[in-house]
This record gives structure tokens, C-alpha cells and sequence, in this order.
């Protein structure tokens, strides 16, 4: 699927494809509909009757067996816990309920299991991809890995990397890889496009998304919770404990991220500029950025970096939300 802010991107890969490197690095922020992207690449690459602009003809037995997820010169390398998401980054996904949790990175078994694929030639003497989503969930070990079939290609192969963090990824791994940056929609053209999805405010949905249009309409949904969250968090009255009990059954990550967009934009309003994620709160924000020191928010700001890498899997998600709530209050109030 090619969402429409992706037809610039779709044009330059299609002008690439008399000399399509070995290994391609889709980089963006989250929600931009890279993971989309990749896989119609690649469902392109492997068609083997590709119409005008290299679209896939979606009839040729190549197509599908990739409709049926058994092409056997593809392979997609993702995190356990993805293993049954519906393919869609940024949208509603469909996910089944384990009971053992899976891993969240991609493991350096997934990566090794790759020199069996590559080292036998392509179904058809075509093309084969490996497309690794996302690749920033690879630590270090598992990159060293991945570096050496990145380093000596296998023929007529294409490597697929799909991250919205590129510093994560290793020097060398991004060094043997042609960059692509995905770039968000102009405002008009995402707010129109919402609209069309059936969003009710689409303007405020995509500037507290960052303007990347599937995390807006896939926030949607949250927005009755996180107007009550940061409803909360302006009170000055407001309990930490009474509010991370209230946010302690919630997707930790995704109030760790609301609490962020908050702080970005109480530092936007201290230092004279204008909110970039809640510009309908401006004059909350202004009044609550009066009370706080810069020192403070900065700090704040790097202790929810931090706290973001933990979300996931916090020893005690009621006690992890106490201690950032408690630090936020600390920023916004002075002594």
C-alpha cells in the first residue's frame, strides 16, 4: 500500500530501480507509513509483471504468493512480539494474546537464520528481499551480524531496513546502506486526508501526532484518556500517586509519550515560541511554563528519554509513573 504523502518517495525508488543498491534504510518519525512502504517495495521488486511506475501487477503467481505471506524469495525480520500484527505502522494493528511474553528485538538467531536463504539461489532466478522492521530493535550483537551479509551481498538481493530511530543503528550498518528519509505530508494535505478518515478535529489529532498522519488517527482513539491525563496534570492540586493508579493499566510507553509532548511544549512557550503539539493549550501552557524553571524542564525532558526505553518493562508500572509524575511537578512548580 502506497499512502498518498508517499508518492514522492515511491517516484525516486522507482527511478532506482536499473540500480537498485543491495541495501536501502527507510528512516522518518513514527506514523509516517514506512513499514507499508517497505512492503510494497518489495511485493514490486519480486512481481514479476510490474506496471507503469514498477507497481506490482497483483495477478502473477509471484504476487500471489506474497498476498498468501509464502513468497520463498522474501523474508520480513521483526521483534516476536510483532509476529502477529497485522502489517500497518502507525494504523490499528490486530494482535493475538500471548501467554508468554515475547521478545521485543530482533534476535541475532533471526539474523544467523538468514545465511541458509542466502546462500542458495533465488525460486525463479529473480530477485529475493529480506526487508528487517524495525531495524533499530537489533542491538549490538545482532548488528555485527546482520554487517557482514551487508558487507559481502549475496547476488540479486535486496536488504530492506525500516527505523524511526537512525542513531541507533551502527555506524558501519548505515554506512552500507543508501538512505531514505520520509518525510511528512504537507499539514493541508494530511488534514484533508483525516478528514476523509472520519477524525472530528483532525488539526489538533495532527499537531499533538508531530504532523506524521497514522499516529494522528491512530491517537484518535486516545484522546478522551489523554485529555483526562493532562486535564490532571494541570491541577495544581494534582496526586502523582492517585494519577499513576488512574494510568497504571494503560500502555506505559504512550503515557510516557504524552507527558513528553507536554514538557516539548512547555519549553517551546518559555523560550518565546509557540507549542508545536497542543496549540490549542496555549494559554495553559503559558501559565503553567511562568511556574517552571528551564533547568528543571530540561532535566525532565532527559529523564523521559530514558524512561521511554523502560516503559515496556518496568519492575513496577505503578511506581515508574510515581517517580516521573512526581518529577514533572517538581519542574513545573517552584519552591
Amino acid at each position: 500500500m502506497i499512502y498518498e504523502w508517499q508518492e514522492k518517495a515511491w517516484s525516486q525508488l522507482s527511478a532506482r530501480r536499473e540500480r537498485m543498491p543491495h541495501a536501502l534504510l527507510l528512516h522518518g518519525r513514527p506514523g509516517l507509513g514506512k513499514s507499508a512502504l517497505a512492503i510494497e517495495l518489495a511485493r514490486s521488486v519480486l512481481c514479476e509483471n510490474a506496471g507503469p511506475g514498477y507497481r506490482p501487477c497483483l495477478s502473477c503467481s509471484s504476487c500471489g504468493w506474497f498476498e498468501l505471506g509464502n513468497h520463498p524469495d522474501f523474508r520480513l525480520v521483526q521483534p516476536d512480539s510483532m509476529a502477529d500484527d497485522v502489517e500497518e505502522e502507525g494504523g490499528s494493528t490486530k494482535k493475538e494474546k500471548k501467554e508468554k511474553k515475547k521478545s521485543e528485538q530482533i534476535r541475532v538467531e533471526q539474523v544467523r537464520a538468514l545465511e541458509g536463504f542466502l546462500s542458495v539461489g533465488t525460486h525463479r532466478g529473480g530477485m529475493r528481499v529480506i526487508v528487517l522492521d524495525p531495524a533499530d530493535t537489533m542491538n549490538v550483537v545482532t548488528q555485527n551480524a546482520l554487517l557482514k551479509s551487508l558487507e559481502e551481498p549475496a547476488p540479486a538481493t535486496l536488504f530492506v531496513l525500516v527505523t524511526s530511530r537512525l542513531s541507533r543503528l551502527l555506524p558501519t550498518i548505515r554506512s552500507r546502506c543508501q538512505i531514505m528519509s520520509i518525510l511528512p505530508p504537507d499539514a493541508s494535505d494530511a488534514i484533508k486526508w483525516l478528514t476523509d478518515q472520519g477524525l472530528d478535529d483532525p488539526q489538533s489529532a495532527l499537531a499533538e501526532a508531530g504532523g506524521a498522519p497514522l499516529a494522528a488517527l491512530q491517537r484518535a482513539d486516545e484522546t478522551s484518556v489523554r485529555s483526562d491525563f493532562l486535564n490532571a496534570l494541570k491541577e495544581p492540586d494534582c496526586d502523582p500517586s492517585a494519577l499513576a493508579q488512574r494510568c497504571e493499566s494503560l500502555d506505559l510507553s504512550m503515557v510516557v509519550g504524552w507527558l513528553q509532548r507536554w514538557v516539548f511544549d512547555l519549553l517551546s512557550v518559555k523560550v518565546g515560541q509557540v507549542p508545536r503539539f497542543h496549540p490549542k493549550a496555549a494559554s495553559v501552557l503559558a501559565n503553567q511554563a511562568r511556574s517552571a524553571r528551564t533547568s528543571g524542564l530540561l532535566r525532565l525532558s532527559g529523564h523521559l528519554n530514558d524512561a521511554k526505553g523502560l516503559a515496556s518493562h518496568p519492575l513496577n508500572a505503578k511506581l515508574f509513573l510515581e517517580e516521573i509524575f512526581i518529577d514533572f511537578l517538581r519542574a513545573t512548580r517552584q519552591p
